[in-house]
């Protein structure tokens, strides 16, 4: 019985040293605003990427979608560690449903704060406002 076990057991703690070296991407919760006045998931995910920002750039990633009648324009917000410092990438797309979404905008921000009413990626460039709201 013991040796039939001792297989199994080395294939368990090399599968669990290969899991252990892998990073994972934390996935914040969406937002979501409209059409109208409608709002799904509060600030949860923004002070999720914050909380992330500021405790060592873990990588995480957060998505913020408006949605009108037929149109949806998303903002992908992705920590990323580049030459050793913590940057905020940022996909803008656009779609008129049922086409495909396109890219309107792809850039970084410096950095990530809390405002006293929000939380703002700041230093925002390649097509980006330089401030740009994580909430709405």
């Amino acid at each position: 019985m013991r040796a039939t076990l001792f297989p199994l057991a080395l294939v368990l703690c090399l599968v669990a040293a290969a899991g252990a070296g892998a990073s994972t991407t934390q996935t914040c919760p969406p937002r979501s605003i409209g059409p109208g006045a409608l709002l799904r998931g509060g600030t949860a995910g923004a002070a999720c990427l914050l909380h992330d920002y500021q405790h060592g750039c873990t990588s995480a990633q957060y998505t913020l979608s408006s949605f009108g009648v037929d149109t949806i324009a998303t903002l992908r917000f992705t920590l990323v560690r580049r030459s050793g410092k913590c940057a905020i990438a940022v996909t803008r797309s656009f779609r008129v449903v049922p086409q495909n979404p396109r890219v309107t905008a792809a850039g970084t921000c410096k950095t990530l704060r809390k405002t006293a009413t929000d939380i703002v990626a700041a230093g925002c460039s390649g097509g980006l406002s330089p401030t740009t709201s994580l909430t709405h």
